[in-house]
């Protein structure tokens, strides 16, 4: 059985998140504050766990608790359930390297879809290795499992950063992938402009890390951004 840990200060949103996701038939653990879920954590992680940001006193403490997570197990799907919209919070959860990142009010039925969506993403990618995937040049990439590689060293993209790489290899032959093509990738609702350039320009980094000469990725002005490597 699939493990679920939500860290959510709201006794009624909590208990709201949990029966939803019990229904669906997975063991769900709550906790009210990020210091109670460090030390759960420390013993044992999740399969997947679902943060507010605002954790009683600690304005970010959902981000500091992503953090923590993700240096124990950096594969490990985050979800950002907050009533905090602003771009801001939303670009600094992705960096983090969250998952997904959703806004409030939620419905319950589309919250269980995003886990079992994540869930099975994450299971798809233990099998990259084993599977051909898509070769485009030097990239090669596992459309069904969400996850690629580059000169066969894997990437260490986030969901968005690898809908948005799909979208632009797709659009390659041609002008490119416009920006509200990248939008609709990110599967995030509405998105400024200003949000694609920050996932790209990290996408950038992450390939540069990999390949310090990586130019593949162009932008077109006013436009979007294409992928210009055969």
């Amino acid at each position: 059985m699939r493990s679920i840990a939500i860290v959510e200060d709201d006794p009624d949103q909590s208990r709201n998140y949990a029966d939803a996701l019990c229904r669906q038939g997975y063991a769900v653990q709550t906790y009210a504050g990020r210091a109670e879920a460090q030390r759960a954590f420390a013993e044992h992680l999740p399969d997947l766990a679902i943060l507010d940001i605002m954790l009683g006193d600690e304005i970010d403490g959902g981000f500091e608790l992503c953090r923590a997570l993700l240096a124990q197990r950096p594969d490990l799907p985050v979800i950002f359930l907050t009533s905090r919209n602003d771009e801001i919070d939303r670009i600094s959860g992705l960096r983090l390297g969250a998952w997904d990142y959703q806004t409030k009010p939620i419905s319950l039925k589309y919250l269980a879809e995003r886990v079992g969506s994540l869930l099975r993403i994450r299971e798809l990618r233990g099998l990259a290795h084993e599977r051909p995937g898509v070769v485009i040049g030097a990239l090669r990439l596992d459309e069904e499992g969400l996850w690629a590689f580059w000169h066969e060293h894997p990437l260490s993209f986030t969901y968005t950063e690898l809908n948005v790489l799909l979208e632009l290899v797709r659009a390659r032959v041609g002008r490119g992938a416009s920006y509200d093509a990248l939008a609709r990738a990110t599967r995030q609702g509405i998105v400024e402009n200003n949000t694609i350039n920050t996932h790209i320009r990290h996408m950038r980094a992450k390939f540069c890390c990999i390949d310090p000469a990586f130019d593949c990725i162009r932008n077109v002005y006013g436009f979007g951004y294409r992928w210009a490597c055969p």
